[in-house]
């Protein structure tokens, strides 16, 4: 299991890449090959047990961050005329990001 990262590194390389997060190209990126996918599977899976990552379809995400697609409700203006938005199936901690 030598090969194998940590949860921090996994998590930060998620952060970094968040169109390239499935778990092929999770094992590319940190060169784990053959048997050690299975490590690394499990590490995945105990990351979304713990709460730290979210799957959707065969990708992972922080749960607290939007998606690369999103659908958005506007939810105003300010005075300078910029239009303010949240997510509309946002299932993170704490109210929705508001986006600009």
């Amino acid at each position: 299991m030598s090969n194998i990262p940590s949860k921090k590194q996994i998590l930060e390389w998620i952060a970094q890449n968040p169109g390239k997060t499935g778990k092929r190209e999770i094992g590319r990126a940190f060169g784990i090959k053959g048997t050690d996918r299975i490590d690394l599977k499990r590490v995945l899976k105990e990351l979304s047990t713990d709460g730290l990552l979210e799957k959707e379809k065969r990708r992972f995400r922080s749960p607290d961050t939007l998606p690369p697609v999103s659908v958005l409700r506007c939810t105003g203006a300010d005075s300078a005329g910029d239009i303010w938005a949240e997510a509309i199936e946002w299932q993170g901690k704490g109210a929705p990001p508001r986006i600009q």
